[in-house]
């Protein structure tokens, strides 16, 4: 029985890995629009083009309100839902210097 309890447990971790897996997890897909403009969603407009924290470009389509924190009155979007948890945890001196190379020209 107590094997049949571990394999239980098993199955349902896989199948919650797998339901996050299908529900998006990072978003890696898109495509960089042109450097020196801001990427926009609806009225949303954000300063950079790629995740500041991941480096990947930013997909204005799939960015949603909680992927966005606003940092000294600029919208800054971040490709996944890990990201902007790291980003609250960083110092100002630490953010300035990753959105500096998140809007830098390719």
């Amino acid at each position: 029985m107590p094997g049949r309890l571990s394999l239980i447990a098993l199955a349902a971790g896989a199948a919650c890995v797998g339901l996050t897996l299908l529900a998006g997890g990072c978003r890696k897909e898109s495509s960089t629009p042109p450097a020196g403009t801001s990427t926009t969603q609806g009225a949303a407009v954000f300063v950079n083009s790629t995740c500041p924290i991941m480096g990947t470009p930013i997909d204005p389509a799939k960015v949603t309100p909680d992927l966005v924190r606003e940092y000294k009155g600029q919208k800054v979007a971040f490709c996944c839902g890990t990201c902007p948890p790291q980003w609250d945890k960083l110092t100002d001196a630490d953010r300035d210097a990753k959105l500096a190379k998140a809007m830098k020209k390719p």
